[in-house]
């Protein structure tokens, strides 16, 4: 691993590294991987004239495919990749994407600009990998990595066959060197399962498992498992330190904690300074205190080595501030243990008040929303309530792209030509009613473009509606073609629903948001 220091430019550290690609260069923001490829675009162009050639030959060949693949705002990145260089975030429209993947796999590109996305659940090594910050915004502030998320990342260098040891650099900026963390591989954190809760959850083991096997897995998951495994290795800790402490006490005399013992008389110096300034002079019984102190250290002082004695004071503090942090984890897992249970009959509860429920036995909106696999309770009531029942397809379609949409601070749609209230009322009657507001997550923003897209718009005129990017449109449609069939199987029988469902899904499956194969 190297250090990249004096904040040098992209283009300077390609150069001194060139002899190290291909490269994933990782930043923390979409903007910036648009903006350092462009830059390093510049004053770079890897490709030899036949593999411009082999370049341009792919992408026709894409384009054929997909029709108007670049768009109006990436023709500059259609440039760029025929420098073999090219950037990959998830705003880019999933074509696109499998366009850059297929051209580094075929070492076509030799720079890859890319988000931590890349890094996982796609398996495409490199020569070397770039850290452009080792900060990242996690949704609540800038942080260090973790040393999970740099070798999940670092781990892209070095490919088998190719490269005898894989090339990491970290590039620090000189105003703030302490941002980049020193990492340990022998100190990856582990992956910690944790059990959702979620109302399908209740109703799927309602609906198909007995009160046994519903114990079993709140008692038996994953989570559970890694709690006792790491609660029976606290608990074997806790006994060796039991016995450290038992045998370092016998070092001690019979004289420790009295006014003859070096530690006891170290201890009163240290209080009778501290009793001396100018803050404590003054307080009711310092004087006292300072007397009693004067008196105690006029006694002999006992003359022994003391030092052994000093040392295990020092052990014996250590192993007892270590013990109090492994009993106060031992009590956290153990609540954990339980959250399981309580969030079950939490949610049961809350299933049973909202008439989902009676005991074990599932109502027609239980079975209903167990067919439903995000905001169930939110959805089946919109289908119970008439909205999506008797609603215009157009409106529909508004309505089911705000299900589980959470915008950023600067997402911006033009305002949707449906009114969209009566969601809002069912949202704040729901909550009013003691569901959390977790289970009722829906946003009107997104409305807009699956109405347009409803009504055969074109992907360039969503693109002039809001400010997302292609991706973003892509994956707010294909959530909602996703939430339609879950509605379908939900509607079973009730030929009328799915008729009306299925109408709106295939509207919407069409064009650059359709995926082949699905």
């Amino acid at each position: 691993m190297a250090l990249l220091s004096n904040s040098p430019s992209c283009s300077q550290i390609i150069d001194s590294i060139q002899e190290h690609l291909p490269a994933l260069y990782f930043t923390f923001s979409r903007g910036k991987t648009e903006l350092l490829a462009e830059e390093l675009s510049i004053e770079w162009d890897f490709l030899l004239p036949h593999e411009k050639k082999q370049v341009n030959s792919i992408i026709s060949q894409a384009e054929l495919l997909q029709p108007g693949l670049f768009g109006s705002r990436r023709q500059r990145l259609k440039e760029i990749i025929t420098q073999g260089i090219a950037y990959h975030h998830a705003g880019l429209p999933p074509a696109l994407k499998d366009l850059v993947e297929r051209l580094y796999e075929n070492r076509l590109i030799f720079v890859l600009f890319c988000t931590e996305t890349f890094a996982v659940g796609v398996n495409f090594p490199a020569a070397a990998t770039i850290f452009d910050s080792c900060r990242k915004w996690d949704g609540r502030e800038f942080r260090g990595l973790i040393n999970r998320e740099f070798f999940q990342m670092a781990g892209r260098a070095g490919r088998r066959g190719f490269d005898p040891v894989g090339m990491v650099y970290l590039r620090i900026d000189k105003r703030f060197p302490e941002q980049t963390g020193f990492y340990n591989e022998s100190l990856v954190e582990p992956v910690r399962g944790r059990l959702t809760i979620s109302p399908n959850t209740v109703l799927s083991l309602l609906y198909w498992k007995t009160d046994n096997e519903i114990n079993r897995l709140l008692d038996q998951n994953l989570a559970v498992y890694q709690n006792n495994k790491e609660g029976r290795r606290i608990r074997l800790e806790l006994i060796e330190i039991k016995e450290a402490l038992s045998g370092i006490g016998s070092v001690f005399c019979d004289q420790l904690d009295t006014a003859y013992c070096y530690m006891f008389r170290s201890n009163l110096k240290k209080e009778f300074r501290s009793l001396s300034r100018k803050n404590q002079r003054l307080r009711i019984g310092t004087k006292e205190r300072k007397e009693e102190i004067r008196n105690l250290l006029k006694r002999p002082q006992k003359k022994c080595h003391h030092r052994p004695c000093s040392e295990a004071k020092r052990k014996i503090n250590e192993l007892t501030e270590k013990k109090l942090r492994l009993e106060r984890r031992i009590r956290t897992l153990g609540n954990h243990s339980r959250d399981y249970e309580r969030d079950f009959n939490g949610v049961w509860d809350l299933l049973e008040n909202l008439s989902y429920v009676d005991g074990r036995e599932l109502s027609a909106r239980g079975i209903f929303a167990l067919h439903l696999h995000v905001q169930e309770i939110l959805v089946t009531e919109m289908v119970f309530n008439g909205l999506i029942r008797d609603g215009q397809p157009a409106l529909v379609a508004a309505i089911l792209a705000g299900v589980d949409f959470v915008p950023g601070r600067d997402d911006y749609v033009v305002p949707c030509p449906h009114d969209l209230r009566e969601v809002e009322t069912l949202c704040r009657s729901l909550i009013r009613s003691g569901m959390p507001e977790t289970m009722c997550v829906w946003s009107s923003l997104p409305g807009a473009l699956a109405s347009a897209w409803y009504q055969g718009c074109t992907f360039e005129e969503l693109q002039a509606m809001t400010n997302f990017q292609e991706g973003d449109i892509f994956s707010v449609i294909r959530r909602e073609i996703d939430l339609l069939r879950q509605i379908e199987r939900a509607a079973g029988k009730d030929i009328e629903l799915v008729s009306q469902i299925e109408h709106i899904r295939l509207k919407l499956d069409r064009d650059e948001i359709a995926v082949p194969g699905i």
